[in-house]
C-alpha cells in the first residue's frame, strides 16, 4: 500500500508538473501573439497617419495656390486702380513673382509630406517587425519551457529510479 501511494504521488507530481509547463507555454503564447497583434496595430495606424498628412498637405498646396491667385487679383485690381497696366510690365512681373512664391511654397508642402509618408511607413515596417520578433521570443520561450520541464522530469524520474528519492542522508552523508 504504501508503494502505491508513493507511486501515485509521484503521477501526481509528474502531472502537476505537465499541467504547469502546459499553462506556462500557453501563457506565454498569447503573450506573443498580442503582442504581435498590438504592434500590427500600431504599424497599421502609423501608415493610416502617414497617408493622412499626405493628403493634408495636398490640399494644404491647394490652398496656398488659391491664396497666390486671390493675391494676384487684388495686386491686379489694386494696380488697374492705380492707373497700371496690368497685363505688361512690373504688374506683369508682380504676378509671375506672386504665382512662383506659391508655387515654390506648394511644392515644398508636398515634398516635405511626402517624406514625412516614407518615414510613417518606416516607422510602420518596423512596428510589425517588432510584433513578429515578440511572437519569436515567445515561440523560443515556449520550447524552453517544455524542454526544462521535460528535463526536470527525467531527472526526477532517473532518482526515483535509483532508489534515491526521498532518502534522507545520516549524519555524515551516508
Amino acid at each position: 500500500m504504501a508503494a502505491g501511494a508513493v507511486g501515485a504521488a509521484g503521477y501526481a507530481a509528474y502531472a502537476a508538473m505537465a499541467a504547469a509547463t502546459v499553462y506556462s507555454v500557453y501563457s506565454t503564447q498569447q503573450a506573443g501573439k498580442q503582442a504581435q497583434l498590438n504592434a500590427n496595430a500600431q504599424s497599421e495606424q502609423a501608415q493610416l497617419d502617414a497617408d493622412a498628412a499626405a493628403s493634408a498637405a495636398t490640399i494644404q498646396a491647394d490652398r496656398i495656390r488659391r491664396l497666390a491667385r486671390n493675391q494676384a487679383s487684388q495686386a491686379n485690381a489694386a494696380m488697374a486702380a492705380s492707373g497700371v497696366e496690368v497685363g505688361e510690365g512690373t504688374a506683369l512681373n508682380i504676378n509671375e513673382e506672386i504665382y512662383a512664391n506659391a508655387e515654390e511654397d506648394a511644392a515644398l508642402t508636398i515634398f516635405n509630406a511626402q517624406e514625412a509618408k516614407k518615414r510613417g511607413y518606416v516607422d510602420s515596417s518596423n512596428l510589425a517587425l517588432s510584433g513578429k520578433q515578440a511572437r519569436s521570443a515567445a515561440n523560443a520561450q515556449s520550447i524552453g519551457t517544455v524542454l526544462s520541464a521535460g528535463a526536470q522530469a527525467g531527472m526526477a524520474w532517473k532518482a526515483s529510479a535509483a532508489g534515491n528519492n526521498g532518502k534522507v542522508s545520516s549524519v555524515g552523508g551516508n
